[in-house]
């Protein structure tokens, strides 16, 4: 089965096509002088143009769910929900940080990911990697990075910390967890597309295709739009 993935949680807009276990093509760039909204039709068009491919042949779309950027999730997950609605094509949500934490499930040691929320915050998760799973062992969850560091620091075992949010609280996190801490660098673990379509094709071969009307974004906390709109109705 072909499944296209998107993801647009992050400053990073990533489209990724794969056929089973293989990547067809994985386009990423850095929009972060762009809106996600005016390359990624184009893009995903271009994509299937340089694969002789159409709509017709692909099985499936997979989009990132979030947590990442409010603005961002909302473009991925309506170009998702059309070219679904479209071509009647299964649609997958898949939460970004488990996309971002796809890529180590072979190893078999506990893996932090973490996306800066802004505001002093994080957004982050925590998995068990080994035999080709990811078992969650942290919830999704928007905190501070003291918070997560409190609970982490008693677990006493190796960490793999991956992430753009690693690049703001590295140093706090090698202070609390020691020796214990392995960091990945964040320019060699972006966003991928494929992942998100690797995830996605793993939840269309069990029968989890999501409800292109109800599939929403995850976003662990209330954008700044519904904030004022609630002081202001106060």
């Amino acid at each position: 089965m072909k499944i296209i993935g998107i993801d647009t949680s992050t400053r990073f807009c990533s489209l990724g096509l794969i056929e089973e276990a293989s990547v067809l093509i994985e386009y990423t760039l850095n929009n972060s002088q762009k809106k996600h909204s005016s390359i990624l039709i184009p893009t995903i068009k271009n994509i299937l143009e340089m694969m002789d491919l159409t709509l017709q042949d692909i099985d499936g779309i997979a989009v990132s769910l979030g947590p990442g950027s409010f603005t961002g999730l909302r473009i991925g997950l309506g170009v998702a929900k059309g070219l679904s609605y479209a071509r009647s094509l299964p649609l997958m949500g898949v939460p970004s940080l488990d996309a971002l934490a796809f890529s180590f499930k072979e190893i078999p040691c506990l893996i932090c990911t973490i996306l800066d929320a802004k505001k002093e915050e994080i957004y982050h998760a925590v998995f068990r990697g080994g035999g080709g799973n990811l078992n969650k062992v942290m919830d999704y969850k928007c905190e501070d990075i003291n918070s997560l560091l409190v609970r982490l620091s008693s677990l006493k075992e190796k960490i793999i910390f991956l992430g753009e949010g690693i690049i703001k609280y590295r140093e706090i996190i090698k202070e609390r967890i020691g020796q214990d801490a392995l960091f990945i660098d964040p320019q060699l673990v972006l966003p991928r597309g494929a992942n998100v379509a690797f995830l996605g094709l793993e939840k269309l071969k069990i029968g989890k295709e999501d409800n292109i009307f109800t599939l929403s974004p995850l976003y662990l906390r209330k954008s700044e739009a519904e904030i004022a709109w609630e002081k202001k109705c106060k």
